[in-house]
């Protein structure tokens, strides 16, 4: 009897060293480096709390941070907000960190197609960035090296998408982002696509960068790359409309022949061949699209006015499609004037 006494003593003293054991090891740090945002929506429970932070790599297990919180009688002191966190506190850490006051966060919307300094001033409006600041780092050619952009700037590269900032963070940490979800985007599997059109990256994003701005329609943003890839290809000019105005530095409706003439490296109506870069930060579709071009024989395109073109074979097609669209504009006028 003294003995089974003895011997469930010490299989509960065994269990209790490995429950603890596990427990230590459990809420032992991740040692996860790289800082992530994590959003705490209202309500949240601890539990699904932990199941966030296990998923982000910030704690190791779910359930013991949940233990950890209901041992601490801290459940109701979880506030919902957005959370800066890395895993190199352990779990009691990790607890004592998310009971500080979330950080104050700005959401922005990066609309496809902007330029830099669009983009400068976008995120300086809503009081995320200095857009002095912004546009020195994002034309420093170190900064670029260092997030794997092998430009002058990063044109073209600061990924237009729906973004949670820090309002408190560095101007240099809102580039990183940017880059960081450009590469995120642009993932290995579409890197084997460059040979199959024949350009580097950057000649990719360049041209992306003009179908962006070119097509308005989705369903064109293909055949449209592939008139400007066939264009390449047969060695002529671009002629794209929308190189012109980054060239100028404005949006018009409708460009006047000395505006075509403009002395400019990316003016493709004067040079042959993509211009030196980006003309603004193309979408995933855009990318997409440039990627996998649609074949065509088509070489020119004409925009109609309601967001789709008329394309043509040859340039007498083309000169027709053009005096087709201001028949029509005139008519359009007209009836409006009735």
């Amino acid at each position: 009897m003294l003995r089974a006494a003895l011997l469930i003593s010490i299989f509960f003293l065994v269990a209790i060293a490995a429950s603890a054991g596990a427990l230590w090891y459990l809420s032992r740090p991740t040692q996860l480096n790289e800082i992530r945002q994590v959003i705490i929506p209202n309500g949240t429970s601890a539990r699904h709390i932990g199941t966030m932070l296990e998923r982000e790599g910030i704690v190791r297990n779910a359930i013991v941070f949940a233990w950890t919180v209901r041992l601490q009688g801290v459940a109701q002191d979880l506030e919902a907000g957005t959370y800066q966190l890395d895993g190199r506190s352990d779990t009691p850490g990790i607890v004592k960190q998310l009971l500080k006051a979330p950080i104050q966060t700005q959401r922005v919307t990066i609309p496809e197609g902007l330029t830099r300094h669009e983009i400068a001033g976008l995120l300086a409006q809503q009081g995320v960035v200095d857009s002095v600041k912004f546009m020195r780092l994002s034309e420093d050619p170190a900064l670029a090296t260092r997030l794997g952009i092998r430009a002058k700037t990063l044109e073209g590269y600061l990924f237009p998408d729906t973004y949670l900032f820090d309002i408190e963070t560095s101007e240099e940490a809102v580039i990183t982002r940017l880059v960081k979800q450009f590469h995120t985007v642009f993932a290995d599997s579409l890197y084997i696509r460059l040979d199959s059109i024949k350009l580097d990256l950057h000649q990719a994003v360049t041209l992306a960068s003009i179908v962006e701005r070119e097509a308005q329609a989705a369903s064109e943003r293909p055949l449209i790359s592939g008139v400007f890839l066939r264009r390449l290809q047969l060695k002529r000019r671009l002629e794209s409309c929308a190189t012109v105005e980054y060239a100028l530095g404005v949006h018009k409706k409708r460009l006047t022949n000395a505006d075509l003439r403009v002395v400019s490296p990316f003016n493709t109506y004067r040079h042959r061949g993509l211009p030196p870069g980006p003309i603004g930060s193309p979408g995933r579709a855009a990318l997409l699209a440039t990627l996998y071009p649609t074949p065509t024989e088509y070489l020119y395109f004409v925009a109609r006015g309601d967001g789709t073109h008329i394309f043509s074979h040859t340039n007498k097609e083309h000169e027709r499609a053009k005096r087709e669209v201001k028949r029509q504009e005139r008519l359009a006028q007209r009836s409006s004037l009735n």
